[in-house]
C-alpha cells in the first residue's frame, strides 16, 4: 500500500503544471476541457451560445371536458396553470367531477367537485390525462380547461 501511494505521489510531482488529459466525445472529437459535456443528437456541444431547442412557454392550450350534458372524454394535457371553467342551467343537488389518471394508469380519480358555476385555477402536471364527469340528473352542462401562459 506504502509503494502505490509512494508511486501516486512520484506521479503527480512529475507531472508538469498546465498538462491536462484530452477528454473525447462519442464520435471521437477532442473537446476543450472548459466546454460543455451535454452534447446534441448530432454531437454539437450546447452551451449558452448553442442552447437546445425548447417549446414556448407562452403556449396556449383550450380543452372542453362537457358540452351540452355530454363527456367529450379523457383528454391529455401540456401541462401548467389552467383555469377550470364549469356551469350547469340546474345542478339538481349533483355536482360536476373533475378527474385525473391515476399512478395505476388506468382508474380515474376525483381532484375536484364542483357543485355550482365557477372558475377555479388548478395546476396539472405535464402529460396529465384528465376528464370531467357529467351529473345524470344536471341540465345544460359545459366544463372546460383553458391553460394560463406563464
Amino acid at each position: 500500500m506504502k509503494i502505490l501511494l509512494l508511486a501516486g505521489a512520484v506521479a503527480l510531482a512529475l507531472t508538469p503544471f498546465g498538462t491536462t488529459a484530452q477528454i473525447r466525445d462519442r464520435f471521437g472529437r477532442a473537446i476543450d476541457p472548459g466546454a460543455s459535456a451535454i452534447v446534441d443528437k448530432n454531437g454539437n456541444p450546447v452551451d449558452a451560445s448553442n442552447p437546445l431547442p425548447v417549446q414556448p412557454s407562452g403556449r396556449t392550450e383550450a380543452v372542453q371536458l362537457i358540452a351540452a350534458s355530454a363527456s367529450t372524454g379523457a383528454q391529455m394535457l401540456l401541462g401548467g396553470r389552467y383555469a377550470f371553467a364549469q356551469a350547469c342551467l340546474n345542478y339538481n343537488g349533483q355536482a360536476i367531477s373533475l378527474r385525473y389518471r391515476g399512478p395505476d394508469g388506468t382508474a380515474m380519480q376525483t381532484a375536484a367537485t364542483k357543485s355550482s358555476a365557477d372558475t377555479s385555477l388548478v395546476e396539472v402536471p405535464a402529460g396529465a390525462v384528465i376528464d370531467a364527469t357529467v351529473p345524470s340528473a344536471a341540465i345544460g352542462c359545459n366544463a372546460s380547461m383553458t391553460r394560463i401562459p406563464q
